[in-house]
């Protein structure tokens, strides 16, 4: 999957270009909130692969960002994680988890 390279490179000493960071945020969500986007479609007898998995994280992220889809900020990516952690109720899952996700966030937002 696209989104969890890119997760990967923004994790490692390369440098990135805010898109990248965008994409990576992207492969952050997938990785921490993919289950429950399985969960919530398989309740409703719709299941998801991993690739459906992305592209509805996908649908929800661009709609977060609206028109800096293309041209993310630092601000834009900081605002869009914490709608997509209360759009998915992230308050509710273990502290550990959301301290790791938060620690990975915010190293991604740091490098644009």
């Amino acid at each position: 999957m696209y989104v969890k390279q890119m997760l990967t490179k923004a994790r490692s000493d390369a440098p990135i270009t805010p898109v990248e960071a965008r994409d990576a945020m992207l492969g952050c969500f997938v990785t921490i909130h993919g289950e429950t986007l399985k969960r919530g479609a398989s309740l409703l007898g719709k299941p998801l692969s991993d690739d459906q998995t992305e592209q509805h994280a996908t649908v929800i992220m661009k709609g977060l960002l609206g028109t800096q889809w293309d041209k993310p900020t630092k601000q834009a990516l900081e605002t869009a994680k914490v709608r997509m952690d209360q759009k998915m109720n992230f308050s509710q899952a273990p502290q550990d988890l959301q301290d790791l996700h938060d620690q990975v966030c915010s190293l991604i937002v740091s490098k644009v």
